[in-house]
């Protein structure tokens, strides 16, 4: 434990001592009180002593970590409490279950910032945690051992952005980095992965079977039945075992072996038999895969437990599999849905889906609790399902106290004390619980028109959104302002917030401007649409400008991260694509229905890629002013309620500029961290001042 404080807070590792206590009737607990002028942290594990760790640094020294993404060891003194302090968390549960973390941070990591990742979720009382790095090279050892060529092995793993679904069976040998070695190097991070997460306390979940084989083994295994699985949005089949066939259990045994072996030892496993998608005529499969399962668990590791999403199983794949097995993650929109009333399970707490830039998340909903709602018997903890930690501060804050106790707690309380921690003074609090009842009041994640793909006849930004605000701009404005009026602005974690509140308002401010500018176009008022079209632009100008104050909050930032583990050109190019593909058309090239999926408002994004799709866009329609009836920029047919990709000539335009940005993309570092986050703040917010009104 001393080696954990060490690497957080290096300047007070003398001043503690570290004690185990039993647990309080099976369950986690700590106590921190002084004695012989040092801090005594106690607690029944070395996770509980992480925790708190963290709840001693959050109250006496006013830290508040939001991220993995930290650095506390400024830190040097150490006040003694003056009173002890004892808590026992009732979820026995609380886990962390997202993909897209993976997607998005997590499959781009090396060790050195996985460490830091593992060190916040040891200090938030996470004790279950997702561990699928290492699962690409997992897969390539198994396919070897099974005979198939290694050129062929090194291509079936998908590559970071797209592994993920690759585990849960939607997609296969899409954008592989195609290189062994560095196939090799995600085993041996994800070993030390492994290791540490057991080191404190934090157990590892990890595949249960293989989600898809190539089709070609049917050539060299002659009796192995294979079938194809639904085609997932416009992307190639993949192709999966019966679970039925004496191969699904050699396989997958070969394949928990090579990862135990490759990776360490759990007990915790995930299966996603039908993950985000339609299990409409797979019942069958279901009751066969339930038992498969079940048969395979026996064999192999009696002690196994099973998690999956609820949507990805029904009642027929519990008809020969044991509930007491599996622990459902409830993603549901419903609080205690009559599937769980006899089965183990967790209730999902969602939010920043794909990474998303925009204010969101319902404080208020997490401060009552999702566990403490529930009262069922059956319901063991809480699954934390944010895509990233990396934004909206104040929901995550909500989100990691809600894991830490099984009763409801008050939402102002916490926005008061988040905002006095997070900034180091009293003066934004008032704001901050504005800007909760403005923006975080809804799961919903409202999108961004400047990141939507243009069109006259919008429905979304991205897949799963909504394109209707929910509040009025101004008052976010006036929350702004408010705020850059103050004299307390100086500390660093306000100026970084305040970007986040500036691009959010002229996200809002921009969607009535385009609406305001599209309809001038039909009503063929070239003055007044000029106008309009020109303030949509430079919003988008002003978005980028104030993006770039910040060194976080650019896309070259984020993108440079992304080259950790690449090790010479071809590897580069790989991750590259990769990267950039995740962040603007997700895939296929050519007829791809999951474009913009993840949008990002960050610097150098906004600049060159959304706005200039918004250029075009606004060129287009002049060209078609004498006559607004002969365009065409709509499809009648609405995959995932959205245009088809390439449904009409601006479109397959816009698709050619897409490629040539993935083609031919170099990051912009000029202009970042030039100018002053407050004062340019304050240039955008006097800026519009007058014009919002118009709107």
């Amino acid at each position: 434990m001393f080696d954990f404080i060490l690497r957080n807070t290096p300047k007070i590792i003398d001043n503690f001592i570290v004690r185990k206590i039993e647990p309080d009737d099976g369950y986690d607990c700590y106590e921190i009180y002084s004695e012989s002028k040092k801090v005594v942290l106690a607690g029944n594990s070395n996770l509980s002593l992480a925790m708190a760790y963290y709840r001693y640094l959050n109250e006496f020294c006013n830290v508040i970590i939001t991220s993995g993404d930290y650095d506390i060891s400024y830190i040097a003194t150490t006040p003694l409490p003056e009173e002890k302090i004892t808590h026992t968390v009732k979820q026995k549960v609380r886990a962390r279950t997202s993909y897209e973390m993976f997607s998005l941070e997590g499959n781009y990591w090396g060790f050195d910032r996985w460490e830091k990742e593992i060190d916040f979720m040891a200090m938030h009382g996470i004790n279950t945690a997702l561990q699928p790095v290492g699962f690409d090279g997992v897969l390539y050892r198994t396919l070897r051992e099974i005979g198939m060529a290694e050129e062929f092995c090194v291509e079936f793993s998908s590559g970071p952005a797209f592994l993920m679904r690759q585990l849960t069976g939607n997609v296969a040998a899409m954008n592989s980095v195609n290189s062994k070695e560095y196939l090799e190097r995600k085993i041996y991070i994800g070993k030390k992965i492994t290791e540490r997460e057991k080191h404190l306390g934090i157990t590892p979940v990890f595949p249960a079977i293989m989600p898809s084989v190539p089709f070609s083994l049917r050539k060299k295994y002659i009796k192995m039945d294979i079938f194809k699985a639904p085609m997932w949005h416009n992307l190639p089949p993949i192709f999966l075992i019966k679970p039925e066939n004496a191969f699904f259990s050699v396989f997958n045994k070969k394949f928990l072996e090579i990862q135990r072996d490759l990776l360490g030892e759990t007990h915790s496993y995930i299966v996603e038999p039908l993950y985000d998608n339609d299990r409409k005529g797979y019942n069958s499969h279901l009751v066969s895969l339930g038992e498969a399962l079940e048969e395979l668990f026996e064999e192999f590791d009696t002690e196994a437990v099973c998690y999956t999403h609820m949507s990805a199983v029904n009642e027929d794949f519990f008809k020969k599999a044991s509930p007491d097995r599996f622990v459902i993650i409830n993603d549901s929109d419903e609080e205690n849905p009559t599937f769980l009333k006899d089965k183990n399970h967790l209730v999902a707490i969602k939010g920043n889906r794909y990474g998303r830039t925009g204010l969101c998340g319902d404080v208020d909903k997490v401060c009552r609790n999702p566990y403490a709602i529930s009262g069922c018997e059956k319901l063991l903890g809480t699954a934390i399902e944010l895509d990233t930690f990396s934004e909206n501060p104040l929901y995550c804050t909500a989100v990691l106290e809600a894991i830490k106790t099984d009763e409801a707690f008050d939402a102002d309380e916490l926005v008061k004390t988040f905002a006095k921690k997070r900034y180091r003074t009293d003066a934004f609090a008032d704001e901050i619980i504005r800007l909760k009842n403005l923006c975080y009041n809804t799961d919903d994640c409202a999108g961004s028109i400047i990141c939507a793909r243009p069109s006259t006849k919008l429905r979304h930004t991205a897949p799963f959104d909504t394109i209707e605000r929910k509040y009025d701009f101004k008052e976010l404005y006036g929350i702004a302002k408010s705020i850059l009026d103050s004299e307390a602005t100086k500390n660093d974690k306000m100026r970084l917030d305040i970007v986040s509140f500036v691009r959010q308002f002229l996200s809002e401010f921009a969607y009535p401007v385009y609406i305001t500018a599209t309809e001038f176009f039909k009503e063929q008022n070239v003055r007044n649409y000029e106008q309009a079209s020109n303030l949509f632009l430079e919003i988008c100008e002003d978005m980028d400008r104030i993006l770039r104050t910040q060194e976080s909050t650019n896309l070259s930032t984020v993108y440079e991260r992304s080259h950790e583990l690449g090790n010479n050109k071809e590897e580069m190019q790989s991750i590259d694509l990769n990267f950039l593909m995740y962040h603007t058309i997700w895939g296929p090239f050519d007829r791809s229905i999951l474009y913009d999926t993840a949008w990002f408002e960050l610097g150098g994004m906004v600049k060159d890629f959304y706005a200039q799709r918004w250029f075009m866009y606004f060129r287009a329609l002049a060209a078609y002013f004498d006559n607004p009836k002969k365009l065409k920029d709509f499809s009648r047919k609405q995959p995932l309620d959205r245009h088809d990709y390439r449904c009409s000539y601006q479109h397959k335009r816009l698709a050619q500029f897409e490629n040539n940005f993935l083609e031919n993309y170099i990051p912009r570092k000029d202009g970042i961290c030039e100018e002053d986050t407050i004062e340019v703040a304050k240039e955008i917010i006097a800026k519009y001042s007058e014009v919002i009104n118009q709107f």
